[in-house]
């Protein structure tokens, strides 16, 4: 049986899916949440703590540095645990001391014990994302899951409107370590909902719910295109990363904005990013496979932006051309997870998710050096952009030699294989 005539059977099985797939995105949207407003929580108190560790604010940064050292080794190592045990296991255990460590974080008053906490909150919160995927994969099919993983995403962006809305105007009103408390409490309930309402993929799927093997996870490192897709995944985590690390900065020292003009560009970047990864998901569902087209059409175009973004000057330019930034800066992530699964399988994509997005943390810590070195030493507004858009332009070209397959995963996405009229495989 040919990938073509495979490829039609799927999309021709006429089962219903099951209405309990919504719960699952929902937990998993909420899962991602939590532990994203847990993670930026410290930018927005560490001002009002910096008198508790007696150091300056900008001194403060070790607290990130260590949260991402925990969360880049979680997100190599659990995704395997996530394939091994399952979502609906490795979320709740990973979300439960997640909210213990974010409540004791409340108690910190040294350097050491900040570190230390932030580092193990980091290994926690790194199974989140791999594991989100694993149950949107397992639930919804080839034709809706780009969508479904872009839903996930704008838990994100949700989590950046939240954090930086709420947690400064809670600190009118309480200290920094009641913040601490209450997100951990809140980090623990969303554990409960999840142990207790999750569920494994539908009975039709149980070959999803089989043990992976060590010769599985192993020749995942020899996958050619896992590996490329890494690389498209890196570049556009370099050019998002970058430019919501360093817009704003970068829009006053070099263009002379005032903090609310750069804002407010800021502002239209994030609240069309909400709307912009599910809508790309969307699209690519709609469209279907190869996704890696409409992934390079992506990632090139975000290139071009960030690459045009660099050469305006005028506020009204700068606001359009962040509204057309927010819709590919997110939306490439959607594509990137769907296209990793449907290489790999859904039985493993926990394993090469977590792998992955691993890599593209470290795209997450080298970009702000990167650019900083570079405007610090040339002063160029257009050249520090430029220095953005290298990485979705590489990522584009990379992505485009990347082979896609649906046929081997067809035991996986289509489980009425009698009534969709493919064969069950033969041992």
């Amino acid at each position: 049986m040919n990938a073509s005539h495979s490829r039609v059977s799927l999309r021709t099985d006429n089962s219903p899916p099951s209405s309990y797939r919504w719960v699952i995105l929902a937990l998993a949207w909420l899962a991602t949440f939590v532990t994203f407003i847990d993670r930026l929580a410290w930018a927005n108190v560490a001002p009002s703590a910096s008198a508790t560790f007696g150091l300056p604010v900008a001194a403060l940064g070790c607290f990130v540095t260590s949260f991402y050292i925990g969360y880049v080794a979680a997100n190599a190592v659990t995704g395997f645990l996530t394939d091994r045990i399952g979502a609906r296991l490795s979320l709740p255990l990973a979300l439960f001391p997640l909210g213990a460590l974010t409540f004791s974080f409340g108690y910190a008053n040294s350097v050491t014990y900040g570190v230390v906490i932030q580092c193990l909150m980091g290994l926690a919160a790194g199974v989140d994302y791999a594991g989100a995927v694993k149950l949107v994969a397992g639930w919804f099919d080839v034709r809706h899951r780009a969508r479904a993983v872009g839903i996930i995403l704008t838990s994100m962006s949700a989590g950046v409107v939240v954090a930086n809305t709420s947690i400064p105007r809670a600190l009118r009103f309480a200290q920094w370590s009641m913040i601490y408390h209450a997100l951990g409490i809140s980090t623990a309930l969303v554990a409960v909902l999840c142990a207790l309402m999750l569920r494994n993929a539908p009975a039709g799927k149980a070959v999803l719910q089989k043990r992976t093997t060590a010769k599985e996870v192993l020749a995942l490192f020899r996958n050619k295109n896992l590996w490329l897709t890494t690389i498209a995944g890196f570049g556009a985590c370099w050019g998002s990363i970058g430019f919501v690390f360093w817009a704003n900065v970068l829009m006053q020292k070099g263009l002379g904005l005032s903090s609310v003009e750069s804002g407010t560009v800021s502002t239209v970047f994030g609240a069309v990013s909400l709307i912009g990864a599910p809508m790309v998901g969307m699209l690519s569902d709609w469209i279907g496979g190869p996704r890696k087209w409409l992934t390079a059409f992506v990632l090139l175009a975000m290139g071009c932006g960030l690459s045009v973004f660099g050469h305006l000057k005028s506020l009204q330019a700068l606001e359009i051309a962040a509204a057309l930034l927010g819709v590919m800066t997110f939306g490439w992530g959607a594509l990137i997870a769907s296209i990793i699964t449907e290489i790999v399988g859904v039985r493993l994509a926990a394993s090469a998710i977590g792998v992955s997005n691993a890599a593209f943390q470290v795209g997450s810590v080298l970009v702000p050096l990167a650019v900083g070195m570079v405007f610090q030493s040339t002063h160029s507004f257009n050249l520090a952009f430029m220095t953005l858009a290298i990485g979705p332009i590489v990522g584009g070209v990379a992505v485009l030699a990347v082979r896609e397959g649906l046929a081997a995963n067809l035991i996986e996405e289509a489980p009425n294989r009698e009534r969709s009229g493919v064969m069950a495989p033969t041992k």
